[in-house]
């Protein structure tokens, strides 16, 4: 008998093999109907997925062209203008209806509205052996983000939040940004508006937890910072924007048939953004009442503490006195301190340490700083406190803190310091220690020679005749034979790079050529191409350093836009999902390559 969790995994095993089964089918019977359908007719449609959307949906609109399975261009799309185009790639078909094959092509592209009305998006154009074929249009309505309580806000929505919307000047204030999803995301993305005069600083990690919102559970993705605002006034903080890919799944009416198309084999990924709505933050000025003379703009909350090590010293040594400034608030503004000069001792500044962290209640830190001080003669000496003034924002007042002060005892040493003093004449001496005698202690282990008739040689024979001459010559003939070896086995660096240069494009074409060649690799593959062949360093290549790099090294700008165009076509299918789909631009690629080839100088 079998066991009923058996029975389950057999069954999905067989479901999973049945549908990779009939998909290979479907593609066979495309191969063997592709010399029936050169006949066809053309036809374009256009559609949207829906008709009214949010200004946070990505809408997915497909072209699609029925008659032909293979073009050399892509559709055109009017009324986009108000939209964020993001292409997913293309996919042909086959459909059989009553002994009848019908072939085509569906571009797919995924459209965020950047504001909110109704737009009339299309016609389609697509252009097939020198004619043009178009589609109709559809309208589209963009409304604003739903804030309803009571709404259902969708599997996917972003929320923001301010924490005073008033603080002063320097102050601290925290955004907080919250996903929230009932779906699954990947490769997250962050822009946070840029507001001048306000600087945006993340409070660690993100957190995840779930909570419940409107009776649906949410997987919750929390994201805090602190804003300190460097200037007065009333700022309009605009909407951050969250990027991410979803993966959608098939669904089914049963159970079974959604346990089924779950699988991941069926899933697709739709490019989404997700925007906040914007909010005030309010900062007011720091009151000029009481504001101490040496305020340097430090707001916040902090304490100070001093140490003096050690506490009794002799003449010729040191003591070090440390301070240390700690608090909450705008750390990087805690000023130097400065220990006033002391009659009698010299006092020397060691290198401050900041330490800029952050905690649970924005940013934290400290400031130590040191100095060595080092008396001259024997006595006590008083080091007074230091003061540092900040606005306390939990106070809403000026403040004035101290350290201790401190006393630092010297005693005489071993020998009395000696203050030397210049004579008013030459003939006046100054005051001193009496100079001793210079006596001999003991000779060196090895003799002194005092005589230049010590160093003559006694009993060696210099070599003469022929044997010189070998002794004297044959090391350079060694090292003249070795420099010519050497020389003659390594290229100069020069050689290499015109090698690696010559070698640039054999390379690059039997990479593309590679049985399986994912898109990442291509573009990997270009960049190489470009260091191999222009001798250059590039870690990464975007579509536009192509273009900017190419005319510099002779190549004409239709050429260099080609290899921009096809570089672009290959970071959409990066980042739309079909980054593990084999590329398909191969060929073409290869021809630009050679056209830059003709053209380099």
């Amino acid at each position: 008998m079998v066991e009923p969790n058996n029975l389950d995994s057999y069954m999905s095993f067989f479901r999973k093999a049945y549908a990779k089964l009939m998909l290979t089918a479907l593609m066979l019977t495309a191969f063997l109907f592709i010399p029936c359908l050169a006949g066809a007719d053309i036809s374009v449609s256009l559609i949207l997925d829906r008709k009214e959307a949010l200004l946070s949906n990505s809408i997915r609109m497909v072209v699609s062209v029925s008659g032909t399975r293979k073009s050399s261009s892509h559709p055109a799309v009017y009324g986009l203008e108000h939209f964020n185009v993001t292409e997913a790639g293309s996919s042909s078909r086959i459909e059989i209806i009553n002994s009848k094959v019908n072939s085509g092509i569906e571009y797919t592209y995924f459209i965020q509205p950047k504001k909110t009305g109704t737009f009339r998006i299309g016609p389609a154009e697509f252009k097939f052996k020198g004619r043009i074929f178009k589609s109709g249009t559809q309208t589209l309505t963009v409304l604003k983000t739903s804030s309803g309580v009571g709404d259902d806000r969708g599997p996917l929505f972003l929320t923001c939040s301010i924490s005073p919307s008033e603080v002063y000047v320097e102050g601290q204030a925290f955004y907080t940004l919250k996903l929230y999803l009932r779906a699954r995301v990947s490769d997250i993305s962050l822009d946070l508006p840029e507001t001048d005069h306000l600087t945006f600083t993340q409070l660690g990690k993100p957190t995840e937890y779930q909570t419940a919102c409107n009776g649906k559970n949410y997987q919750v993705l929390e994201i805090r910072y602190v804003m300190i605002p460097s200037k007065q006034g009333e700022f309009i903080i605009q909407p951050s924007k969250m990027h991410m890919n979803i993966h959608e799944t098939g669904r089914g009416s049963h159970r079974d048939r959604d346990r089924f198309f779950s699988d991941p084999f069926f899933s697709s990924v739709r490019p989404a953004t997700l925007t906040s709505k914007p909010l005030e933050l309010k900062v007011i000025p720091l009151p000029n009442a009481k504001r101490p003379d040496d305020f340097s703009g430090l707001v916040g909350s902090f304490k100070i503490k001093s140490t003096l090590a050690p506490a009794e010293i002799k003449v010729g040594e040191s003591a070090t006195l440390t301070v240390l400034f700690s608090g909450h608030g705008n750390v990087k503004r805690i000023p130097d301190l400065k220990v006033p000069e002391m009659a009698g001792a010299k006092i020397y500044t060691d290198q401050t340490e900041l330490i800029v962290k952050t905690d649970s209640k924005g940013l934290t830190g400290s400031k130590t700083m040191r100095w060595a001080i080092v008396p001259e003669k024997h006595g006590v000496y008083q080091i007074p406190p230091l003061s540092v003034s900040f606005f306390d924002t939990t106070k809403h007042e000026y403040r004035v803190i101290r350290t201790s002060p401190h006393s630092l005892k010297v005693v005489p040493g071993k020998t009395e310091h000696l203050w030397v003093s210049r004579g008013d004449a030459g003939n006046k001496t100054t005051e001193g220690p009496p100079k001793a005698a210079v006596k001999e202690l003991g000779h060196d282990i090895l003799p002194v020679h005092t005589s230049i008739k010590d160093l003559t040689l006694k009993g060696l024979s210099m070599p003469h005749g022929l044997l010189l001459w070998v002794v004297l010559i044959a090391p350079c003939l060694v090292y003249g034979a070795t420099f010519v070896v050497l020389h003659s086995q390594k290229r100069s660096p020069r050689s290499l790079t015109a090698l690696k240069a010559k070698k640039a494009a054999r390379t690059f074409v039997q990479q593309c050529r590679h049985s399986r060649v994912l898109p990442r690799d291509v573009s990997l593959a270009v960049r190489d191409y470009l260091n191999d062949r222009l001798d250059l360093s590039l870690g990464s290549l975007t579509p536009g350093d192509a273009e900017e790099i190419l005319p510099a090294n002779g190549v004409s700008h239709e050429t260099a836009h080609k290899l921009q165009s096809m570089l672009e076509k290959i970071e959409n299918l990066v980042y739309t999902g079909k980054g593990n789909e084999t590329c398909d631009i191969n060929e073409d690629l290869i021809k630009v390559i050679r056209q830059i080839e003709k053209e380099i100088r």
